[in-house]
């Protein structure tokens, strides 16, 4: 946990930096241009949060294992705007109290949330060299652990849960963290990929983000008959290609290995995935 509490500590820091700076302009400007400014700064939240926010693009500027924690930038906007409404003398100081108090919370509590709560207890089943999941949250960590086996990295459900943590799912910036610690020191590191499914022969092995998004275009049987849920993300590994089937280690229970056309690939695949690469020198 010591990268979290690192990556904690600078978002601490630098919000507290932009609080004083705040709080300095808004004692030597008007009040129109305070205002103007906290209008700024509100675009400039929704533009993070349109545009930035839970994009992997993060991953090229901050490439770290606390990554779930450095790329929220939402306290930097509520110090900002908290530290510009406690210089308002026009405001009654209850009010101005009130209003930098909510603005800092909701900063804390953004950044809080995915770490609160523990990871769901897991159980240890694989199947010829793929990670089972054994609780309904931990696709994606039994897929982190079937990768790292792969790649000659022991590596456990349980552990992958505790190190992407893993709550009612596992976030991409959790998976990016727990394959981050577990490579650390190796001679692997961790890649994030976005494309089409046209792009995966050269990728796999590799952990790709499944699911349907189109229910109202795909064939029926993948609700009816194979019990896709419109909307519902999982987290499978893909092994290889042969010919023009796909080999994917799928971990629900009693699944494993899998054969699926490439016509299933590319219903099902949402462009985004997670591979490890040979580190840099």
């Amino acid at each position: 946990m010591g990268d979290l509490y690192f990556g904690l500590l600078v978002l601490a820091a630098l919000s507290a930096a932009l609080f004083g700076v705040g709080r300095t302009i808004g004692r030597r400007v008007s009040t129109r241009a305070v205002n103007r400014l906290s209008v700024l700064t509100v675009v400039l939240l929704i533009a993070y949060i349109g545009c930035v926010w839970d994009q992997t693009a993060l991953v090229r500027w901050l490439p770290f294992s606390n990554l779930i924690v450095l790329g929220n930038w939402f306290p930097f906007e509520a110090a900002l705007l908290g530290g510009l409404a406690s210089a308002q003398s026009s405001m009654p100081a209850w009010r101005r109290g009130l209003t930098v108090t909510a603005l800092q919370l909701a900063g804390i509590f953004v950044v809080l949330s995915p770490l609160m709560g523990t990871a769901p207890r897991c159980g240890h089943s694989w199947s010829e060299g793929v990670c089972l999941q054994t609780t309904k949250q931990t696709c994606s960590a039994a897929s982190a652990a079937t990768l790292l086996q792969m790649h000659g990295i022991p590596a456990t459900e349980q552990e992958m849960a505790d190190l992407c943590l893993t709550r009612q799912g596992t976030n991409w910036m959790g998976l990016y963290r727990g394959l981050k610690k577990k490579t650390a020191g190796t001679e692997w590191d961790v890649e994030v990929f976005t494309g089409s499914a046209d792009n995966l022969r050269s990728l796999s092995p590799a952990i790709l983000s499944v699911g349907l998004s189109r229910p109202a275009q795909a064939d029926p049987l993948y609700q009816t008959e194979l019990g896709w849920t419109p909307g519902v993300r999982h987290s499978v590994v893909l092994l290889g290609f042969v010919t023009d089937l796909v080999e994917i280690g799928e971990p629900t229970p009693d699944a494993g290995h899998e054969r699926w056309t490439n016509s299933d690939l590319q219903e099902l695949y949402l462009g985004q995935g997670m591979r490890l690469v040979r580190r840099a020198d």
